[in-house]
């Protein structure tokens, strides 16, 4: 390469143009929390037939899980959503508290499964919390990462297909205590599990009060 290449390469600023913000944190009682979420989910499981939305086999529950959820729920999307307050402003860049409207399911992956491509329209944030990971992290074949689409609609029929910034994370390895925070129109899917035991993710929207749709 030339000095002059070098040089120019050297002084390039990497600009992220209307990059999308996610956020990923850990919830601080996770340890006391996730025992009473996964008996409640599996119990749940075994009462209820799953619903077929973006999942790719596994259990998919009714989106009330809020109704039977119970404290340790509770207590998580209280912490969802002073979260998402500290990160919503209004459009004069000032802290906003909206009164968020939620609505929340479980899932279950065991192996084979997997959530293909979706977004979540009509939301505004939208999340997902890891209470069990099975083998994730345990194996380096078991599968089951988190995926970030190119939400950009002209970005799948450009050749190259795209181009990612070093800053980049289209992927998250799921951890137990994980929480995720979204924009909902951002498209996203679960990889197949390979791996043995159950990946329980709790997955919910955040919508202003009265825009739901």
């Amino acid at each position: 390469m030339s000095d002059r290449r070098q040089k120019l390469l050297a002084e390039t600023t990497f600009l992220a143009c209307h990059a999308t913000p996610a956020f990923v944190f850990w919830l601080p009682d996770a340890d006391r929390l996730n025992p009473a979420l996964k008996q409640t989910i599996l119990e749940r499981e075994k009462a209820q037939p799953g619903l077929n939305n973006s999942n790719v086999g596994g259990w998919h529950s009714g989106r009330d899980f809020s109704a039977w959820g119970g404290p340790a729920l509770a207590e998580l999307l209280n912490t969802a959503k002073g979260f998402a307050n500290q990160i919503t402003l209004d459009r004069k860049g000032r802290r906003s508290h909206p009164a968020w409207e939620v609505e929340c399911w479980a899932n279950i992956n065991r192996r084979g499964h997997a959530n293909k491509r979706h977004s979540h329209p009509g939301c505004f944030l939208s999340g997902t919390y890891y209470v069990d990971v099975g083998a994730i992290g345990l194996k380096a074949d078991s599968g089951g990462r988190f995926r970030f689409h190119d939400p950009r609609a002209a970005a799948s029929v450009m050749t190259p297909a795209t181009v990612v910034g070093k800053d980049s994370k289209p992927e998250i390895h799921p951890e137990a205590g994980m929480m995720i925070l979204f924009p909902s129109w951002m498209p996203h899917s679960v990889e197949h599990y390979a791996g043995p035991g159950t990946r329980i993710s709790i997955a919910f929207n955040l919508a202003l009060a009265g825009q739901k749709t």
